[in-house]
C-alpha cells in the first residue's frame, strides 16, 4: 500500500507556487516604487536647475534696482526666454505695527516665485532723497 508520498512526483504544490508569486510581487512592487521615486526626483532636479538661475537673476536685478520690487511681476532680462517671476514684497514693521525707524530707507521681506520654486530675501529700499 502506497501512502501520499509515494504518489507525489517532484513538482511544487499550489500553496508553494502562490507563496512564491506573492514574494515576487512584493519584491517587484518595491523595485518599481524605487524606480518611480528616482524618476520623479530627476524631474524635480531638472526643474530646479532651470528655475533657480531665473530666480537668482531676478534677485540680482531687484538688489541693483530696489524700486523694481514694487512691480509685482517681472521677466528677467539676464536669462533669455525666462518665465515671469512673481514678486511678493512686504514691508517689515515693528511688532506694534509702526514703521521701523530707519534713516536709510524701508526694509522689505521679498518672496520671489517662479513655477514651483521660491526664493526669499530682504531688501532695503533707499529713501527717495537718497536715490537722487
Amino acid at each position: 500500500m502506497q501512502g501520499r508520498k509515494g504518489l507525489r512526483s517532484g513538482g511544487f504544490t499550489l500553496l508553494e507556487v502562490m507563496v512564491g508569486l506573492v514574494i515576487a510581487v512584493v519584491v517587484l512592487g518595491g523595485a518599481m516604487g524605487g524606480i518611480s521615486a528616482a524618476l520623479q526626483l530627476g524631474v524635480r532636479i531638472k526643474d530646479r536647475n532651470v528655475i533657480q538661475p531665473v530666480l537668482e537673476a531676478a534677485a540680482q536685478e531687484i538688489l541693483a534696482s530696489p524700486e523694481k520690487l514694487l512691480q509685482g511681476t517681472m521677466a528677467s532680462q539676464m536669462v533669455e526666454g525666462a518665465p515671469p517671476v512673481n514678486i511678493v514684497a512686504q514691508q517689515v514693521v515693528a511688532p506694534n505695527g509702526d514703521d521701523l525707524p530707519n534713516r536709510s530707507g524701508q526694509l522689505y521681506r521679498v518672496l520671489l516665485q517662479c513655477k514651483s520654486q521660491t526664493l526669499e530675501l530682504s531688501v532695503l529700499v533707499p529713501n527717495k532723497s537718497e536715490l537722487e
